[in-house]
């Protein structure tokens, strides 16, 4: 480390274990999803459907953090930022498929169409309908988003720290995030 600079005065996180070796490999990251920075250590799905399938994004999964119960065209959610206008979501895997009119990543809020307005309850999944749904990798630096595509490189096979995983998920979307993952990425516990 150059003198005058801590560990604690850097941005650098402790993502993979050098316990077992990596393997990285460059994919073409979907523009304008994931805020203004992706954070290391953020879950990845590839896009399988679509013009943009081959292409990969922040997990396309997020969840309803506040109950409508009254039919509402904007819900909030978890984390908006793995959201973009013109994505196909399902609120629950039983839901109608919907378009998303807005995104508001400071307020972690996004849109549908007035007339496709529903109830939804606090911890209802949302589903991207793209196929990223599904946990692909990792990343192992943060990434500056653009409105384009860009390349980045992800973790595709090696450890992991469970610590380190900086999506916004419901226990249960986790767990099943990790067992996506469970071939190729191992989780270790702590530090």
């Amino acid at each position: 480390m150059p003198e005058g600079i801590s560990y604690q005065d850097s941005s650098f996180k402790k993502v993979v274990s050098l316990v077992h070796p990596d393997v990285r490999q460059s994919f073409n990251v979907l523009g304008g999803v994931g805020g203004s920075k992706i954070e290391a250590g953020t879950i990845f799905g590839k896009i399988t459907s679509g013009e943009d399938a081959g292409k990969v994004r922040p997990l396309g999964l997020t969840y309803i953090t506040q109950t409508e119960a009254e039919a509402a065209s904007t819900f909030q959610v978890a984390d908006a930022s793995v959201l973009k206008v013109g994505d196909s979501i399902k609120i629950t895997a039983d839901g109608d498929a919907l378009t998303i009119t807005a995104v508001d990543t400071e307020n972690n809020t996004f849109s549908i169409a007035t007339e496709d307005a529903l109830t939804a309850t606090e911890n209802d999944e949302v589903i991207v309908q793209d196929g990223s749904d599904e946990a692909f990798a990792v990343s192992v630096e943060p990434i500056n988003v653009a409105s384009a595509t860009q390349p980045v490189s992800l973790l595709i096979h090696g450890a992991v720290y469970e610590e380190a995983i900086t999506n916004l998920l419901l226990a249960t979307q986790l767990a099943s995030a990790k067992s996506e993952l469970f071939a190729r990425l191992w989780f270790i516990e702590s530090y």
